[in-house]
């Protein structure tokens, strides 16, 4: 929590930890983890309107969200602001960007609103039911403490956000994107489009069943503008043909039903605004598709499977690769223990071994294997890139390492890593050989903190039943074990009875789905992708495109675009040729990328695999 200061007339920068004793002043709880909400928190401010407008503001904002099919828990303090809580599904957490749009809307239409806690990653906190105020007196529940808990414990159906951002016309997306966000969002688009031209459709998978609300429905037959909805037609028009996106209709769908009488409503309003309806029509009819494209993880239903299992027995009796593995945590656990680093290096070295079963080599009895960093954050538990790489970074540069770096990455290849056996005093027993597992860290981790892991893995394989044996096992000291044991209890993975430790009622998977770490996984691949896909272009527009052709004395052996680089006696006259005439020219398509990176934050990056 971050407390108000008196002094200072705002929240602390830091956060405390929670206490058992009520605050004396505001406290805040933040809105965001690691980048991520399951709680969409409305702050209605009465210090520049009324009261009254206040109530009005928040009337008007509840009916919108039940009809969206929120539930809401709401609160008001004694300066007469008020907050609605809007605990979303937990298995379909979203990011700032995906409730930007929204808060935009609502802004536009809800004077009293303030956009800035929802908005703030870092700083974003909300005041919650029974907080002190500021003024004095407390911030009070509307209604039953046992409806607010009844609330917070069913949850709102899937979809809120984006079924209220329909509900009001917003489809709006980014105006300035970097490359990579350009090309992550056309491969979304791909994924969940299908058809082609005046057919292209969402796929069935995301299509929504319910009825259009009734303010829609209203529109589209008799053109009658709800103004607290809709400030002008042309949102309206919008949410009409964005409902319709979302029930699976294409371009053609739309064209046939603007000529019923159902739609007779909209269709005036396109005749009436438009020289050429039909061109509109098609343009927010693609504007509807790719907003829609890219809000549909919110309204799926994932059915959430292990995939990252290990890949079958076969791993686990990789006895080269999970002696290695043992090894490397017998060192890491030698090296680093006591620091934050100790969790982070052994879930990488248990990617890297992952990795090197899954694509590596043997070269006489030494795994060797080629892994970028941002392939071996999926192996690594969801792990961030940067810490990944951070983490080969100390790796490589530890004296008595257990990995050692063959052959920097060039152009599209990646680093390439022998796993080596590490400078230890006595090798790993039998046992430690046995829990070592060839397998890739559970994504569930990188929700509840890697320093739980090797405490959880001793309990769930019955190698410690006690409080003391897990300390002992897991290497910890007894402040940070206790702490450790609290979280783990408290997410359900372990019950304690005194002393003695057991497994608990939810599982990993059960983690993994309730944070819809699925999708967080899907969107990464999807990032990645589209990053490798810009430093190709970059490395095509650098070495094999149009620059080339300057250097070249016979154009007939200019190299395509993404053909492979010339070998042999053809690599030699090239690159003759190039050194006798000096620097290149300026590339154009060179320049640009670079601009790209510096000016707009394109992300052009180190090769990977």
């Amino acid at each position: 929590m971050r407390l108000w200061s008196p002094v200072t007339g705002e929240f602390a920068d830091e956060g405390q930890s929670w206490t058992k004793r009520l605050p004396a002043v505001p406290a805040a709880v933040p809105i965001y983890r690691r980048g991520r909400t399951c709680l969409l928190a409305l702050d209605f401010d009465a210090k520049h309107h009324t009261g009254e407008q206040v109530d009005a503001d928040v009337e008007r904002v509840l009916v919108w969200l039940h009809q969206c099919g929120a539930r809401t828990v709401t609160d008001r303090s004694t300066s007469g602001g008020r907050h609605v809580l809007v605990p979303l599904a937990t298995n379909s957490s979203l990011r700032v960007d995906d409730v930007k749009v929204l808060m935009e809307l609502l802004a536009a239409r809800l004077m009293t609103l303030d956009r800035s806690p929802m908005l703030g990653v870092e700083q974003g906190c909300i005041t919650p039911p029974g907080s002190p105020c500021r003024e004095g007196g407390f911030r009070r529940l509307d209604g039953t403490l046992d409806d607010a808990i009844d609330a917070f414990t069913v949850r709102s159906d899937r979809g809120v956000v984006a079924r209220l951002t329909a509900l009001l016309g917003g489809v709006t997306t980014p105006r300035h994107r970097t490359a990579v966000a350009a090309v992550a969002a056309s491969l979304t688009q791909d994924e969940r489009l299908v058809g082609v031209g005046r057919g292209r459709r969402l796929d069935p998978r995301f299509h929504r069943t319910t009825p259009f609300p009734e303010a829609v429905e209203t529109y589209a037959a008799t053109g009658k503008l709800n103004r607290a909805l809709w400030p002008t037609p042309s949102e309206a028009r919008q949410s009409v043909i964005s409902h319709a996106v979302l029930r699976g209709a294409s371009a053609a769908d739309i064209e046939k039903a603007i000529a019923t009488k159902e739609w007779a409503g909209v269709r005036r309003a396109y005749t009436e605004k438009y020289r050429d309806p039909a061109v509109a029509l098609r343009r927010d009819v693609e504007k509807a598709l790719t907003w829609a494209a890219g809000t549909a993880h919110q309204f799926h239903q994932l059915t959430h499977k292990n995939k990252l299992t290990g890949g079958g027995t076969s791993f686990l009796k990789d006895r080269i690769r999970r002696k290695w593995l043992a090894h490397a945590q017998l060192w890491i656990d030698s090296e680093f223990l006591g620091t934050r680093q100790r969790p982070v290096l052994l879930a990488v070295v248990q990617a890297l071994a992952y990795t090197s079963a899954l694509a590596g080599d043997l070269v006489e009895g030494v795994p060797v294997v080629a892994v970028g960093g941002r392939s071996l954050s999926h192996s690594a538990g969801l792990m961030s890139e940067s810490t990944v790489w951070s983490a080969l970074r100390v790796l490589r540069e530890t004296p008595g390492s257990p990995l050692l770096l063959v052959a920097r990455g060039a152009g599209r290849e990646a680093d390439r890593y022998a796993l080596t056996t590490p400078a230890t005093t006595g090798g790993p027993g039998r046992a430690r050989v046995e829990r070592a597992r060839v397998e890739p860290v559970h994504p569930a981790w990188s929700v509840l903190g890697l320093r739980g892991r090797m405490v959880y893995e001793l309990v769930a394989a019955g190698l410690a039943t006690n409080v003391d044996d897990v300390f002992a096992g897991a290497m910890l000291r007894p402040s940070n074990g206790y702490a450790i044991l609290a979280a783990l209890t408290a997410a359900g993975l372990i019950e304690r009875n005194g002393a003695t430790l057991s497994i608990g009622s939810r599982t990993l998977d059960d983690v993994a789905a309730a944070h819809g770490l699925e999708t967080v996984a899907a969107e990464r691949i999807v990032r990645h992708r589209a990053e490798r896909l810009v430093w190709q272009v970059w490395l095509e527009n650098r070495f094999y495109g149009p620059a080339v052709a300057l250097f070249m004395k016979d154009p007939v052996n200019v190299p395509i675009s993404g053909a492979p680089p010339p070998r042999g006696e053809e690599s030699e006259t090239l690159w003759a040729a190039m050194l006798a005439a000096g620097p290149p020219k300026p590339d154009p398509v060179l320049e640009a990328m670079e601009l790209l990176s510096d000016q707009l934050g394109a992300v052009i990056v180190c090769s990977d695999s």
